[in-house]
């Protein structure tokens, strides 16, 4: 019998524009009966003994699918689209990853076996691992009493704690050295050994933003980088690279953002101009502490639904370590993205959260809105105390008053450049405006404190400031046309929602186009709608 289409298209969900683009990024291929005989081996059974063989879940990058044998023995299998990059090294890498953070103790699947050769039987990158117990935390978060959620995230920080002790030589990402192709470079010394003898190395990142869209291509530096400006410096280079091959004129991705550009298209030169001067602050970013400097490896996504918990709520699993980097602690460091909540200055500045003494006398809104504060500020607070506690190191960089502004320049400089030059750019200014602290935190005092070697004149910071805060003003507007419309950050919604919000769409399109004044206004944002199909080159 053929198997269903099913299996091969993505089928959780829809997307309200560029449906078809996501779907033909998620579609995938591939020999089942060799996938079932590939999973029974890996138990010691013939395929005749698979009684079960179904999807269990699908994202951006992978499909997994559950195999059950006809003793209940379950394995999961995991295949990595054919749009998902690094081809071979993405894969390779979370195989490598897993084995080597379980041997440190942290409870992660164990692979039983994989492939990074395409051509293989199966049709498709994959790779075998026993079930974890329990459940994915997400489908209960919200259910949780707040010490639950404590527990919890102590567990989570002590996790973090064992990754830290971790001894690596390099920044990049984890491999086996047999899977990297001979011609890359590695650095080997001080990894451990797992369990079977095989040799771990640190090769190249397998972030993705080393290999996006043309950056595969790319004859660039990728790492292992034995120094921390090394790796500053590469993430620059990475982009300059692109630029100078593929980059062309270009308007902002979101579209959201054209109309405080003017709807002018964004020259790839001012973001070269951007680049050099965040190479000539590069050194200077980096504390002369050594400590600072450890290799240190983190979840890339330490969010409910990749941590598994049991009926007493102790964590039994973290999945999903797709696209891990080992980076020094000044860069590794932050609370992770679902706990954090910088935007707040109650949480930026580490203290107590309190419920509004008028909770009782607000209507319902208004405190759904004050308890949703309250447990942002709750969960930042409570990770940030028992890191304080239990992983002093990490505190030690988060306490530091430049440490988020180090690791946001950071990150824009090594962001695939996508039309908008502002990000970059006023985190430039801040640096200026902060230098003296800086240089104090990194090491430099008094009269040895350097000279900032970039500048910029007043009315450029003043233009540069305050598109950045419109985009700001536009982020939150659409986090909150999204949350009305019942969509994510690219327009997925599940297919139960998916009529509705259609027409939810429909609606705030047309009751904010009739709002405008001119028909230049109407003829724009139509153009411009940030909720219909557009072209995304």
């Amino acid at each position: 019998m053929e198997p269903s289409r099913e299996l091969f298209e993505y089928t959780s969900g829809r997307w309200l524009y560029n449906e078809s683009l996501r779907l033909s990024e998620r579609r995938l291929i591939f020999n089942v009966s060799e996938l079932k005989r590939a999973a029974a081996r890996c138990v010691h059974k013939p395929e005749s003994e698979v009684s079960q063989f179904f999807k269990l879940a699908e994202g951006g990058f992978n499909q997994v699918f559950q195999i059950t044998m006809e003793d209940g023995t379950d394995v999961v299998a995991r295949l990595p689209y054919a749009s998902t990059q690094p081809h071979r090294l993405a894969l390779a890498s979370e195989v490598a990853t897993l084995d080597l953070v379980r041997a440190a103790g942290i409870p992660v699947p164990k692979v039983l076996e994989y492939s990074i050769d395409a051509g293989n039987p199966v049709g498709a990158e994959y790779m075998i691992m026993e079930k974890l117990p329990g459940r994915p935390i997400g489908d209960m978060w919200f259910d949780l009493t707040e010490d639950q959620r404590l527990k919890i995230v102590s567990e989570i920080v002590q996790a973090e704690l064992k990754l830290s002790r971790i001894d690596l030589p390099a920044y990049g990402s984890i491999y086996y050295e047999c899977d990297l192709p001979p011609d890359t470079s590695r650095a080997s010394g001080m990894m451990p050994v797992p369990f079977d003898g095989r040799k771990l190395c640190i090769g190249p990142h397998t972030s993705l933003r080393w290999w996006y869209k043309e950056r595969e291509s790319l004859d660039i530096d990728r790492g292992p980088h034995r120094s921390p400006l090394e790796l500053l410096s590469c993430v620059a280079a990475k982009e300059l690279s692109w630029l100078k091959a593929f980059g062309r004129p270009r308007l902002p991705f979101e579209r959201a953002y054209r109309e405080c550009m003017n709807y002018k298209k964004s020259r790839p030169e001012e973001h070269i101009e951007s680049l050099r001067n965040y190479l000539k602050i590069a050194p200077y970013l980096v504390p002369k502490e050594a400590k600072f400097h450890r290799p240190i490896l983190r979840h890339p996504d330490l969010q409910p639904n990749n941590i598994f918990v049991s009926e007493n709520l102790d964590i039994v699993g973290i999945i999903d370590w797709q696209h891990c980097s080992v980076l020094p602690q000044f860069l590794a460091a932050g609370i992770p993205n679902y706990m954090q909540n910088y935007h707040d200055e109650v949480s930026l500045n580490f203290l107590p959260p309190k419920l509004p003494e008028n909770l009782a006398d607000m209507d319902d809104d208004e405190r759904s809105e004050a308890l949703e504060k309250f447990r942002r500020r709750h969960l930042h607070f409570f990770y940030l105390g028992f890191t304080q506690r239990l992983n002093g190191a990490h505190f030690e960089v988060l306490d530091r008053r430049t440490d988020l502004l180090t690791r946001k320049i950071f990150s824009h400089a090594g962001e695939p450049w996508e039309g908008n030059n502002i990000p970059l750019k006023a985190d430039l200014i801040h640096v200026t405006r902060v230098w003296q602290l800086l240089m104090e935190e990194n090491g430099s005092s008094g009269p040895t404190i350097p000279r900032c070697p970039i500048a910029f004149t007043e009315p450029d910071v003043h233009r540069t400031i305050n598109i950045l805060q419109q985009q700001e003003d536009i982020d939150t507007q659409l986090d909150n046309i999204r949350s009305a419309i019942g969509i994510g950050t690219d327009g997925w919604t599940s297919k139960e929602e998916y009529r509705g919000a259609v027409e939810r769409a429909r609606l705030i399109k047309t009751q904010g186009v009739d709002g405008l004044d001119t028909e230049e206004e109407k003829e724009m944002t139509l153009k411009h709608w940030p909720f219909d199909d557009f072209d995304e080159e």
